[in-house]
C-alpha cells in the first residue's frame, strides 16, 4: 500500500509547516473503513490512518475560493484538482475559521474552507466531521506543498 517515503506539507504562500510527518497511501474506498450512517450515536472515525495522506479520489468535489491576493500560481503547490486527505491528528500550523465551522455535531464543510494557515492566514483546508460524514481534513492542493523532511 505504501507509495513514497515520508513527507511534510507546508503552506505554499508563506512556507509554514501544516502537517506532521506523513507517508502517501492509496485512499480507502468508502466501504473499506466506515460508511456514514446519519447517526450522532457513534463518532465518525477518521478516513485516513494517522501518519498517512492520500490524493483525494474525487477531484473537484470541493470548491475553493480564489487564492490569496498577490499569490502567483508559479508558487502554487500541486495545482487545482489535486487535493490531499489527511487525518486530523496530523495537522499542525492551522487555526479554525469559526464562522465556517457549522454543522449539527461537527463541521459539515458546506461553508467553504474552515482551516487557515497560522503563518499567513491563507485558507488552506477544510475539516469535515459531522455525524453523517467521514472525519477528514482536505488540504487545498493549490496552497500546499509537500517536501521531504529536513
Amino acid at each position: 500500500m505504501r507509495i513514497v517515503d515520508t513527507e511534510v506539507f507546508s503552506c505554499a504562500v508563506c512556507g509554514a509547516q501544516l502537517s506532521t510527518l506523513v507517508r502517501e497511501v492509496h485512499p480507502p474506498a468508502e466501504g473499506e473503513t466506515w460508511t456514514p450512517l446519519d447517526s450522532p450515536v457513534d463518532p465518525c472515525p477518521p478516513r485516513m490512518v494517522a501518519g498517512t495522506f492520500a490524493r483525494d479520489p474525487q477531484p473537484g468535489r470541493i470548491t475553493w475560493g480564489a487564492p490569496p491576493k498577490g499569490f502567483g500560481m508559479s508558487r502554487a503547490g500541486h495545482g487545482p484538482g489535486v487535493d490531499l486527505l489527511l487525518s486530523p491528528g496530523d495537522l499542525v500550523g492551522t487555526t479554525k475559521i469559526l464562522s465556517r465551522w457549522g454543522g449539527c455535531c461537527g463541521p459539515a464543510g458546506h461553508e467553504g474552507p474552515n482551516l487557515a494557515c497560522t503563518g499567513c492566514g491563507a485558507e488552506v483546508g477544510l475539516w469535515i466531521g459531522d455525524c453523517y460524514t467521514w472525519l477528514e481534513v482536505v488540504l487545498n492542493g493549490r496552497l500546499v506543498r509537500r517536501s521531504s523532511p529536513t
